[in-house]
């Protein structure tokens, strides 16, 4: 089963004992000094163990704060001793495993900023170009001095890595970090030798893999990562047919094999992608390169690789968030259980809690990604009964766990279904990937010998009961949440986006007014915008907040398609009949978060010269669409804790959060109860 996937791979001398290969990403699981920490050596670990072949770390630091080469809190260096040691022990981890393991080496140009480079200014192959004006900020140009200690810098970090145990190195020239700027006609302006041709614009590439290979042996694995086209609208971005050119000149350099990646909005996928829309950038490619490449395409299923290796299309699979949402991706591929792996949502919660929020990496529906040191043991044995009351993803997570533990589990939802709000997430248009998560639970729900479902079941006084007839272990409360209703004037005349997304409310033909600019209020704003004249009100000035940027932005592409507007920096005051009564809203959005989107995008997405009118004013409407978020739903709370030893309250019936929140607390609930 999946023969093109469990085939042998390599790349120069280094033979790889699969086609699965761990994008590098950023985790930010590092130590304040920069070497990778055993945290982080863990998650790695988690991946090799799980039957990945090449495990990618992502955005090693070559350099330190002297010429503003730290790209983000937690980052991993290598550029001493102590950081070789800490990589060393890396290596060791991956290899107990039959694993290899490449490092991404990484300076950030001007996709940084002071605070992360004790106060030092970002620096780049140029300043400011004409086409980057008004979006990006100005960054110090780097002398040519400069530009060959950074040179000698990759070629140390290369040294290290070889002497640590690495098993090859991966230049990162991509996702508008320092030596995806040099490339890009749109953001060198330089005069010198390193701008202006593509061969110029390109001679810090090639001068670095040439030091490069003075420090390691020729069969070393030296590769890139390249945008396999840029796409951020500035005139005289690499297209890509330039990109086929630079490709094919790196290889007459040495490259031993090409990662591919984008340079736009989609580098990271979205909901909506389904596996292999990158296929023909990757054929053109394939039709120029003699060396491997490899590179994301939203492949989620081994039916999914196996269909694209079989096709020729690239030499490897590249999985990043799949291989967070279930480190085991590739034993139970290749022990064919593909219905056991746990689907990535796309929601990119991964990437936003590290880059936003400046944290450590975390996953929507993995509750132990970056805290895998934290479960190395085996959890205690259970015995006994737990009841778990709600059947959204913080009541299953509790009852998976547990029933893993060994207690025997009664599952109680009132609803005909499982999911809880995942049965309202999935409504909007291609959410598929929810719908994958929902059949995901309710595969290993049915598998759970020891898991008892029960559907369409109120939990009355006369239940508890019975319940008590039984003694339980423990009692694990997962009720969820229930709609924010506003306090404003004419309230009763809205609707809920529950009820839109249920179906209980159909519109059409209608001028409607989406309160509520975050997650669920865009997706209720998707679903009415081909039929309706939408527009989406949000307090804060931007739309999106607590969800990964690209996603937001692609929503928002999606909303202006079909006509809908935004109105941010706008709160509601009254519902009338006919039209809301709205005014300026000048709360600010939280400064963490806005660097954190700067420092991914590059520049502020979200700017706007839109003027706002002055005090109250009305908008035309037929009907107000209510999402201001929920608020716990835990009435039963004071009788279970009355009437058991053990409750827990969980998920948004404790606190109300998002799906990552939901199955953190299920998990731990459950582990340690």
């Amino acid at each position: 089963m999946y023969k093109k996937i469990f085939t042998k791979g390599k790349i120069n001398g280094c033979e790889i004992k699969n086609r699965i290969i761990l994008a590098p990403m950023d985790d930010s699981l590092g130590t304040a000094t920069g070497e990778i920490s055993p945290r982080a050596i863990e998650y790695y670990a988690a991946k090799a163990k799980g039957g990945c072949g090449l495990v990618i770390v992502g955005y090693v630091a070559v350099c330190g704060s002297e010429l503003s080469g730290i790209a983000i809190t937690g980052q991993a260096h290598l550029r001493t001793l102590a950081d070789r040691h800490a990589m060393g022990n890396l290596a060791e981890r991956i290899h107990e495993y039959g694993g290899k393991v490449f490092v991404q080496l990484n300076h950030p140009g001007r996709k940084t900023t002071a605070k992360y480079n004790d106060g030092n200014e970002p620096v780049s192959c140029s300043a400011m170009t004409p086409q980057m004006e008004g979006r990006f900020a100005p960054a110090r140009e780097l002398t040519t001095d400069e530009i060959h200690q950074l040179v000698d810098y990759y070629a140390i970090a290369a040294e290290h890595a070889f002497l640590a145990g690495i098993d090859g190195i991966e230049i990162h020239c991509a996702h508008s970090y320092l030596l995806s700027q040099f490339m890009s006609p749109a953001k060198n302006a330089r005069m010198d030798e390193y701008g202006g041709s593509m061969e110029n614009r390109c001679r810090i590439v090639v001068e670095i893999i040439q030091a490069i290979r003075k420090k390691v042996p020729p069969r070393y694995p030296v590769t890139v990562r390249l945008n396999a086209f840029d796409g951020e609208n500035l005139e005289g971005e690499n297209t890509l047919e330039d990109t086929v050119q630079i490709a094919k000149y790196l290889e007459d350099n040495g490259v031993d094999a090409i990662h591919f990646t984008l340079g736009t909005v989609d580098r990271t996928g979205a909901p909506e992608m389904e596996a292999g829309w990158r296929n023909e950038f990757y054929k053109r490619f394939k039709q120029e390169l003699h060396v491997p490449i490899y590179g994301p395409n939203e492949v989620k299923t081994p039916e999914e690789g196996e269909k694209i290796l079989e096709e020729g299309v690239y030499d490897f699979l590249v999985m990043g968030r799949q291989q967070s949402a279930d480190p085991q991706w590739g034993n139970k591929a290749r022990e064919g259980r593909p219905q056991d792996i746990r689907p990535c949502i796309s929601c990119n919660y991964c990437l936003y809690h590290v880059t936003a929020e400046e944290s450590q990496i975390r996953c929507a529906v993995n509750p132990t990604l970056g805290r895998e040191i934290d479960n190395l043991l085996p959890m205690a044995q259970g015995d006994g009964t737990i009841v778990v009351i709600g059947a959204g993803p913080a009541g299953i997570q509790a009852a998976l766990t547990a029933a893993d533990r060994g207690f025997k589990v009664i599952l109680i939802d009132k609803n005909g279904q499982i999911g809880g709000a995942l049965q309202l997430a999935n409504k909007p248009p291609k959410k598929f990937r929810i719908d994958n998560l929902i059949n995901y639970y309710a595969t290993q729900i049915r598998e759970h010998e020891n898991i008892e479902l029960r559907l369409n079941t109120e939990v009355t006084s006369e239940m508890l009961d019975e319940l008590e007839k039984i003694n339980p272990y423990a009692v694990i409360l997962a009720s969820g949440g229930k709609p924010i209703i506003p306090r404003v004037a004419g309230v009763e005349k809205g609707v809920t986006a529950n009820d839109v997304l249920s179906g209980k409310v159909v519109l059409k033909n209608k001028r409607v007014i989406v309160v509520g600019g975050g997650m669920t209020g865009l997706e209720t704003a998707a679903l009415l915008c081909g039929d309706n004249d939408v527009t989406v009100l949000e307090m804060m000035p931007m739309v999106g907040n607590g969800i990964f940027i690209n996603n937001v932005i692609k929503s928002i592409e999606h909303l202006s398609k079909n006509g809908t507007k935004l109105k941010t920096s706008t709160s509601l005051k009254e519902i009338k009949d006919g039209a809301v009564v709205v005014e300026p809203f000048a709360g600010t959005a939280n400064n963490s978060v806005l660097t954190g989107i700067k420092n991914i995008v590059g520049y502020d997405p979200f700017a706007s010269d839109e003027e706002k009118p002055e005090g109250p004013y009305e908008i035309p409407c037929d009907t107000v669409v209510l999402s201001i978020g929920v608020f716990s739903e835990n009435s039963l709370l004071p009788e279970l804790e009355a009437r058991f030893e053990q409750v827990v309250n969980i998920g948004d019936s404790a606190k109300p959060g998002k799906i990552t929140t939901a199955t953190s607390d299920g998990y731990y609930a459950a582990k340690n109860i």
